[in-house]
């Protein structure tokens, strides 16, 4: 199995906001698409910067090929779509994960 995780980094008063655009947006995309199981969404303990949220959002999927598409594909507008609601307050990363255990 293969967890796509993206981690998104966001200036705290965010939060909100963003968690609603989470749940209203970017799940609803990644269920859409057929390729993902039930996703998880968690807060990093771990602050990065003073004043910031960081939250995780982890996508089970079979293969790693269809979940790169998704990524580089409908997910890459929705990224389009975070900096034009809330440009430099907000970054993210992702990371393709392999399950071993």
């Amino acid at each position: 199995m293969i967890i796509l995780n993206t981690t998104f980094i966001i200036h705290a008063p965010l939060e909100g906001e963003f968690i609603k655009w989470v749940r209203e947006v970017y799940l609803p995309s990644a269920q859409a698409s057929g390729i993902f199981g039930t996703p998880t969404v968690a807060r990093v303990l771990t602050r990065i910067e003073p004043d910031t949220e960081s939250i995780a959002v982890q996508l089970p999927a079979d293969n790693q090929n269809d979940a790169s598409r998704w990524h580089d594909e409908t997910a890459a507008l929705l990224r389009d779509d975070l900096h034009a609601r809330w440009g430099e307050r907000m970054m993210f990363f992702t990371t393709c994960m392999e399950v071993i255990g």
